[in-house]
């Protein structure tokens, strides 16, 4: 993990390209840091300007009073190696690069220049962020290396004093977008410590940064916008950390959307799409996926204020002064899986103390604008919060008169201090300023989107429920070693391993799996099928035919002898038309499977974040639902179990009337089995995998597995 103090929190800046002209970028930069008071120098670099915004500069990083340890280049791209290499002789120990124009543009000369800067970084051993960023602010020490306008204005306070919310840090590869999410939340008044944008991420990663910023202990909420993961290990090794230390990820993932990898052997490599696997990741760790920029800022102001008190369950109390506000509410609460269930007698007896006879206090909980008026928000929230039968509170109101709220600060203080289960204020009118800040200081989170609102109590009862399931969960035990003759099949087998060899591999593994018998003549086959005392698929092996059924080379039903031997003949001549540079091992007779719910199990490995099971409904139509869920591997009992309720057919998976076990154990060991082979296996496609009633096991009806290819 890199040292980011240099960058983040560096003891001196220069700008290199900095200009006096406030309307150009190379002004900006400079106009935004003067904005701020910031106790460490910042020394100007320009040949054509002896002062800078009433600062004295220098013609190179050379010549500044005190060495610089954080260097911001904002000169044309093609100046920049240079740049740095006179950085490196000086004895800067990190960049950052705010200019545009390289690998982005896509062209070959913008790729060159930044597999420059990757050498120099790896030469020198500078730490370099960018290029192509829009930098970063640091609110603890007002540094805002950047010139977004998001952070500019003459005494702006970055995050306010008075807060001891949790602190939150976005993390961003989009310069825009990382700053937006600051923006929209500062009328808020939450608590940032920092601003980071990452650009191109030729050397540093935002990954890095977000295991920096949890292993220092200097931020407690990640928001994160990620277009792609430079290095898809550390995705899972730092969510994991953010997981065990309490510190929630809340992230978009853009490019969601894939038109599939068309050339793929597999049913399972075409639906495991990049985006696939980052799902998988990000269900394994507890990262939460966010919609849009205000859903993720409000999901980030419930953590960051309730990120000790997190709620034990999904049952929330409403109160209101508006009934169709209430009940607008516990609909929008039912949406995203909150109960709103009927309060206890004891709670409902301290309320009806208080309510007029049009009034209700089942949940929501009907107050009336006037017992709102007489008792206040605090009170009101005390009352529910004591109840057992409730986990969360929603507290409704118009936050348009700040003279609403302002009748209660101490309690309202207190409320927000003391209570250990979160109350969330939304504000069916839009609020006024002082109201959120009033309620910012008393430490409750103020929602304007009702949406919003219930979708960030799911979120922290979900990430609550995930957490202490994940913590409470054995160390993982290394994935046990396979067979000799497994290994031994694998290292001798081609890229891609036919069917029948394929049965063979996972029977050695314990699954269970039907090798039949491979024809290489018509007499052959009829012998099969002959000792199979009943009907046969016959099916053609080859290394070069993925899907078989396309290329005519399977015959269902066969009885006989006879009516084998004519479809193995027939088969062959289908097979010599479609595929004729196909390499043919053979023809694999085979008992009909009995009937089953047809499911699909897979592997796909070729992702970079490591081997990843996948499991759904199968059959032809399996890329046509989509109806497929991932997880990376190994996957334990529970961890397979828990898998299968994440698939929006989870219902039709009766233990009553299905062999779950049997499947159960089929993807715990085909788990073990991707872990195990990791470097060797890439993909593995079972399809359909026949689930039978209860004690009578599965079918794997076809199965192919593909071997890592050499570079």
């Amino acid at each position: 993990m890199p040292d980011l103090l240099s960058l983040l929190t560096p003891s001196s800046v220069a700008v290199i390209g900095a200009s006096p002209d406030p309307h150009s970028l190379r002004g900006r930069i400079m106009e935004v840091m003067g904005c701020h008071d910031v106790d460490i120098p910042i020394y100007p670099i320009s040949r054509s300007h002896d002062e800078v915004f009433g600062l004295k500069a220098y013609r190179s990083v050379a010549e500044t009073p005190t060495p610089v340890e954080l260097a911001i280049l904002i000169i044309p791209a093609a100046n920049i190696p240079a740049a740095l290499e006179d950085c490196a002789a000086a004895g800067v120990k990190a960049a950052l690069i705010l200019a545009s124009g390289f690998a982005e543009d896509h062209s070959e000369g913008g790729e060159d220049l930044q597999q420059r800067v990757l050498d120099i970084q790896a030469r020198t051993g500078m730490l370099i962020s960018g290029p192509n960023s829009e930098g970063f602010a640091n609110m603890a020490t007002r540094l805002c290396a950047t010139f977004s306008p998001a952070v500019e204005g003459e005494n702006m306070e970055l995050m306010p004093a008075w807060s001891t919310a949790g602190r939150i840090a976005v993390v961003a590869q989009s310069g825009g977008m990382g700053f937006a999410f600051y923006d929209r939340a500062r009328a808020k008044q939450m608590r940032f410590s920092h601003v980071v944008t990452t650009g191109n991420e030729a050397c540093l990663e935002s990954l890095d940064v977000v295991e920096h910023l949890i292993t220092a202990d200097e931020a407690d909420v990640f928001l994160l916008f990620m277009e792609d993961v430079k290095t898809p290990e550390k995705l899972a090794r730092v969510a994991e950390q953010a997981l065990r230390a309490g510190k929630p990820m809340i992230v978009t993932k853009i490019g969601r959307s894939e038109a599939g990898i068309r050339a793929a052997a597999s049913h399972t490599a075409s639906l495991a799409g990049s985006y696939a696997a980052y799902k998988a990741i990000f269900e394994r760790y507890g990262v939460i996926e966010g919609l849009d920029t205000e859903e993720m800022v409000d999901i980030a102001g419930a953590f960051s204020y309730y990120a000790g008190r997190l709620p034990a369950g999904n049952r929330a109390a409403i109160f209101t002064g508006s009934g169709g506000a209430g009940g607008w509410m516990a609909d929008a609460c039912a949406a995203v899986g909150i109960e709103v269930p009927m309060l206890d007698p004891e709670t409902r007896a301290t309320i009806d103390e208080h309510l007029p006879s049009y009034g209700t206090s089942q949940n929501p909980v009907d107050g009336t604008a006037g017992v709102i008026r007489t008792l206040g928000y605090a009170r009101i929230s005390n009352m529910l919060t004591a109840s057992e039968s409730i986990d969360a509170v929603i507290a409704i109101t118009s936050a348009r008169n700040p003279a609403t709220l302002a009748r209660e600060p101490d309690a309202l203080i207190e409320l927000g201090r003391e209570t250990r289960k979160p109350v969330l204020m939304w504000s069916y009118t839009l609020p006024h300023p002082d109201v959120a800040t009033m309620l910012s200081k008393a430490g409750l989170p103020l929602f304007t989107n009702m949406r919003n609102c219930t979708r960030a109590l799911a979120a922290m009862t979900e990430y609550r429920a995930k957490r202490d399931a994940f913590l409470a969960r054995p160390v993982a035990a290394a994935p046990e070693p396979l067979p000799a003759s497994v290994i031994e099949e694998l290292d001798g087998g081609s890229a891609t391993i036919a069917e029948f060899d394929a049965m063979r591999l996972l029977a050695a593994t314990g699954i269970e799996a039907v090798t039949g018998t491979l024809a290489r003549t018509p007499d052959e086959a009829a012998t099969a099928a002959e000792n199979a005392g009943g009907p046969v698929a016959l099916k053609i092996q080859s290394p070069d035919i993925s899907h078989k059924s396309a290329a005519g080379g399977v015959a269902l039903s066969i009885s006989g002898g006879d009516a084998a031997r004519q479809a193995f003949i027939d088969i062959q001549a289908r097979v010599a038309k479609n595929a004729p540079d196909a390499v043919i091992l053979g023809t694999l007779v085979q008992p009909m499977a009995r009937p089953g719910l047809e499911m699909i199990l897979g592997i796909s490995n070729t992702s970079g974040f490591g081997p990843l099971l996948m499991v759904g409904f199968g059959g032809t139509a399996v890329e046509t639902s989509g109806d497929v869920v991932f997880a990376p591997a190994p996957l334990s009992r529970d961890d397979a179990r828990a898998l299968l309720t994440r698939l929006r057919g989870a219902a039709m998976l009766n233990p009553a009337s299905l062999d779950m076990d049997a499947l159960l154990d089929a993807m715990e060991k085909l788990s073990n089995l991707a872990a195990s082979a990791s470097e060797r296996i890439a993909e593995v496609d079972l399809n359909p995998v026949l689930v039978h009633r209860p004690g009578e096991g599965i079918s794997i009806v076809d199965a192919l597995i593909v071997q890592h290819t050499p570079d």
